[in-house]
C-alpha cells in the first residue's frame, strides 16, 4: 500500500515542478539574466556578431529565389529529439510568397512551426496553449500568425505558405506546450 502512495506523490511533485516552472513569462525584477539557448547554426555557418545596428542582411544568407525573385522556398527541420530547430535564422524578402516545409524528423516530439510578430512569441504559445490541440496549439485568427504548419507527429512534413510580411524581423516558433521557450529563432525579411 505504501509504494503506490509513494508513486503517487512523486507524480504530484514532478507536476507542480514542472507548472510552477512554466507557469509564467513575465519578468522577475530581482532575477539574473538567464544564458541564451545554446546556437543551433554550427559555429563555421554563423555570421560575426555585429558591433552596430546591421544596414542589411549579407545576401550569402538569403534564400535563392524562386520563380523569378517572387517567391522561395525554404526547407526546416528539427535537432533530433532535442527541442530545438535545425537553423537559428530564416530570411525572405519582403512581399515574396514563401512556402517553409517543416519536417519533424523527432522520434518522440510532436512540433509544429509558426511565423510570429517579432516579440510575441510567448504570448502566441500562451494563448495556443487555451485554444487547444484541435487548433494545432495556436490561437485562432491572430494578426500576430503569419504563417504556420500544423501539429506534426514525429516522422510528418507540413508546407506553410504565406506573403513575406513588411522588411523587419520577426520570430518563428513551435507553439506545442513548453517547447516555445528553446524551439524558435528569427525570421528576417530584408
Amino acid at each position: 500500500m505504501k509504494k503506490p502512495l509513494v508513486i503517487l506523490f512523486a507524480m504530484m511533485s514532478a507536476v507542480m515542478l514542472l507548472a510552477i516552472a512554466c507557469g509564467s513569462d513575465e519578468a522577475d525584477p530581482n532575477a539574473t539574466a538567464t544564458p541564451a539557448p545554446p546556437a543551433t547554426v554550427p559555429a563555421g555557418d554563423r555570421a560575426p556578431e555585429p558591433t552596430a545596428a546591421p544596414t542589411a542582411v549579407p545576401a550569402t544568407k538569403a534564400p535563392a529565389p524562386v520563380g523569378g525573385g517572387d517567391s522561395a522556398t525554404l526547407d526546416i527541420n528539427v535537432k533530433g529529439d532535442a527541442l530545438q530547430f535545425s537553423v537559428a535564422d530564416m530570411f525572405a524578402t519582403a512581399g515574396s510568397e514563401v512556402s517553409v516545409t517543416f519536417t519533424n524528423s523527432s522520434s518522440v516530439n510532436s512540433h509544429n512551426w509558426a511565423l510570429v510578430e517579432n516579440g510575441t512569441k510567448d504570448a502566441v504559445a500562451a494563448d495556443g496553449t487555451g485554444a487547444g490541440p484541435g487548433n494545432n496549439w495556436l490561437p485562432v485568427d491572430d494578426s500576430r500568425v503569419i504563417g504556420n504548419t500544423m501539429v506534426l507527429s514525429p516522422g510528418q512534413s507540413d508546407t506553410a505558405t504565406f506573403t513575406a510580411p513588411a522588411a523587419g524581423t520577426y520570430q518563428f516558433v513551435c507553439t506545442f506546450p513548453g517547447h516555445n521557450f528553446t524551439m524558435f529563432g528569427g525570421f528576417i525579411v530584408n
